[in-house]
């Protein structure tokens, strides 16, 4: 029997193999969606409901706080980039540090850490490694350093840790502002501490900001004020001796003596900016441009404080925050007068001594 076949068929194919045809499905990308900015907000304050609905299971409604239209806007406009090797405008030749003043402080610019060597020609480098060195030689040992700069990136602090130098850290801006009262209190108190634990071996306070003059001034002036029987006037001028030329920041020197509630005397001229603050840190009206070692975010706009004639009442906050230390030897203080029920006479005199030295003096 003979059986015709037609070339042109194709193979049957096995039982348990299935035609390519039968495993092609319509398949369609799925469209990429890109999302918006809008969109992530809505989706993180939807979760974040979500989250806080879990959290609190009652019906209360739960009011999340949207942030202010301006802060945003104002980071954006406001972030800058920095080099963290750049040095900062007028160090190069900004001298090193000053003379003792009260015999424990020493004013300085600020010393930068290895990360700037590349930038720092190797006779005009100054970290902390030659920092102690000079201060060896000149028969000083360190033990506190005071940073009162607006940054962390000049130095890492463990630096000091391994040469058992304890650093305090008072975060003061340099551009547009004086320090707050907040942080002269504190940088007071931290100095009259080191000196009241001082016994045997003697050690020095390095005080530094970005150049060792105004910030840094502003601070020793209002310890001398505290510590010493001294004018405004005089107190100036024992920094400026110390460091020369001194405070050269106007609204500084005005500050002092507004603080104080001392008249300016018409023979106290603020001293001209220093020839190692180079023409491009100058503005429109040769006045020097505050430091900036902001970490590249300037501070956030304030607002005006509106004064309101209100009762005041035993419960209202007066004065400036003091350090909490401090508040705990004042309410020491109090505890043992109460206690013995005697005058303040009749108490133990070191106590007394020991309180008025970190009590300033406005608060007396």
């Amino acid at each position: 029997m003979i059986v015709s076949m037609d070339l042109n068929a194709s193979p049957v194919p096995e039982e348990d193999e299935d035609t390519f045809g039968q495993h092609i499905e319509e398949y369609t990308a799925p469209e990429e969606r890109i999302e918006s900015a809008v969109d992530i907000a809505r989706r993180e304050r939807d979760e974040r409901r979500k989250r806080l609905k879990r959290e609190r299971p009652d019906d209360r409604p739960v009011h999340v706080p949207q942030p202010v239209a301006y802060d945003q806007f104002y980071y954006t406009k406001n972030v800058k980039t920095y080099d963290k090797s750049r040095l900062p405008p007028g160090w190069l030749e900004c001298p090193a540090a000053g003379q003792e003043v009260c015999g424990v402080m020493i004013p300085s610019k600020v010393p930068l850490g290895e990360s700037y060597n590349d930038n720092v020609p190797p006779g005009k480098r100054y970290s902390f490694k030659q920092v102690i060195h000079q201060q060896r030689v000149l028969g000083r040992k360190l033990g506190l350093v005071i940073d009162l700069t607006n940054t962390t990136r000049y130095y890492p602090a463990t630096d000091l840790k391994k040469e058992g130098i304890k650093h305090v850290k008072i975060q003061c801006k340099g551009r547009d502002s004086v320090p707050d009262n907040a942080s002269v209190n504190n940088f007071v108190y931290e100095v009259s501490q080191f000196v009241a634990r001082q016994k045997h071996s003697k050690k020095y306070i390095l005080v530094h900001c970005t150049h060792g003059h105004n910030r840094t001034g502003y601070m020793i002036v209002h310890y001398i004020m505290r510590s010493l029987q001294a004018s405004v006037t005089q107190a100036i001028k024992m920094f400026a001796d110390a460091r020369p030329p001194g405070i050269y920041k106007p609204d500084y020197i005005d500050a002092l003596y507004t603080f104080y509630h001392e008249k300016k005397p018409e023979m106290v001229v603020c001293p001209s900016t220093p020839e190692w603050k180079r023409s491009s840190d100058l503005d429109l009206n040769g006045e020097a441009v505050p430091d900036d070692d902001d970490d590249g975010v300037s501070a956030a706009p304030m607002h005006e404080a509106h004064e309101i004639d209100v009762e005041m009442t035993n419960d209202d906050v007066l004065g400036d925050e003091i350090p909490r230390d401090q508040q705990d030897a004042m309410r020491h203080f109090c505890y043992q007068t109460l206690r013995l029920g005697v005058g303040v006479g009749s108490l133990n005199s070191s106590l007394i001594c020991h309180v008025c030295s970190i009590t300033p003096l406005y608060l007396r």
